[in-house]
């Protein structure tokens, strides 16, 4: 059977943008006839409406992921019969490595991934939900709140240390609101004690947010009771941690082994090849940031913490403390061996060994100390 050029199934690459996008319609037999287009990121006629006019049943439409690209491709789903793939831009080295960069050129490339990658190649992430994206974009909230606070304590101290006092309790300045403006009113005079009057305002500011996205933090933790106490129950894992892990990761049926959420936080090495010699670099942070970041201070404070020997986790963090001269790859080790055994507890609805000795009495207490104690309803018998 002959097929006409507008009969064959098309494949689309998108460059989105924020404000407009770059289409490449790939179409014809062998996929070598090409045509590109542009629209807006809106839902008006110009935008959303004027692509799935040239969207067909059974086309192939292609995309990075991004701030807006999640959205589209839930209205896309919604709307069209065609299949929608989701790629990871840091796993795309065919536009990252380009030396021609235009929103043209790159919907281009990813029309040409669909048409001369096999699919078993691609790197495609899952579209969440409207709710799964909600909850994430608080948790990116929370981590861009907590580096603006360390900026902003950071410009403090060094205020201080400028006017010739380094020697500033910074501990008891991050507990103590009102210590910390006391200090600044006495120590300092002048421009130094408007400027440090400037900047506490904007750390009161700060806090008072991070107490408000703290107070949804829990509110994703009761949504989803079973995964929250399977993270929580285990050490190193406090309420930002565990919302984190429950917004990204959800009830792991994503992930069916480890390495497939080690690579997915980014913790997995570099590999360099040579040859018949394989080289591991550095962990690769091509993944996700907030899982990342926030699994490695846990897995800071296990190291940090007094050894526990009836603890598995604080001997394997210890045992490594003393394997690896470097703190951070301690670190790394850590924060993946929590990633697997959270992961053996989602896919088990298990918590974690220690939290059973004492019958929970442990666990319930770290949930109230979080507001969470509704959540001990949820505890296995």
């Amino acid at each position: 059977m002959a097929y006409t050029d507008h009969e064959w199934p098309a494949i689309i690459g998108l460059d989105l943008g924020k404000q407009t996008y770059s289409g490449c319609r790939l179409y014809g037999e062998g996929y070598t006839k090409r045509h590109n287009f542009t629209g807006k990121m809106t839902r008006g006629e110009d935008g959303y409406a004027c692509l799935l006019e040239k969207i067909s049943d059974g086309d192939l439409v292609i995309m990075e992921a991004g701030s807006s690209s999640f959205n589209l491709a839930r209205f896309l789903m919604n709307s069209t019969e065609a299949e929608i793939v989701v790629l990871n831009p840091a796993q795309l080295r065919l536009i990252w490595d380009s030396q021609r960069k235009s929103d043209k050129a790159d919907a281009m490339k990813l029309a040409c991934i669909g048409r001369d990658m096999g699919r078993e190649a691609w790197p495609t992430v899952s579209v969440p939900s409207e709710e799964e994206q909600a909850e994430r974009s608080i948790v990116t909230f929370h981590v861009f709140l907590k580096e603006d606070e360390t900026a902003k304590f950071n410009r403090l101290f060094a205020l201080f240390n400028s006017s010739g006092y380094p020697d500033i309790d910074k501990r008891r300045c991050r507990e103590d609101a009102e210590y910390r403006h006391l200090i600044a009113e006495t120590l300092l005079t002048g421009q130094a004690e408007k400027a440090a009057r400037i900047m506490n305002d904007g750390i009161d500011l700060v806090q008072v947010q991070i107490e408000a996205v703290k107070e949804e933090l829990i509110s994703i933790c009761l949504k989803h009771p079973y995964e929250a106490i399977a993270w929580l129950s285990m050490p190193g894992v406090g309420l930002v941690n565990a919302a984190t892990l429950i917004a990204y990761v959800g009830d792991g049926s994503r992930f069916s082994k480890p390495e497939q959420l080690m690579n997915y936080a980014g913790l997995v090495p570099k590999l360099n090849q040579s040859g018949i010699t394989n080289i591991h670099g550095k962990v690769t942070k091509k993944g996700c940031r907030c899982v990342r970041r926030n699994i490695i201070q846990g897995a800071c404070s296990i190291i940090n913490q007094k050894y526990n020997q009836t603890c598995p986790l604080s001997r394997f963090a210890y045992r490594k403390k003393k394997e690896l001269i470097y703190h951070g790859k301690a670190a790394v080790a850590v924060a993946n061996h929590m990633l697997r055994i959270g992961l053996a507890l989602l896919h088990h609805h298990d918590i974690y060994c220690t939290s059973k000795e004492d019958g929970c009495e442990k666990l319930k207490t770290k949930l109230a100390g979080y507001k969470l104690s509704a959540l001990a309803a949820y505890l296995p018998q």
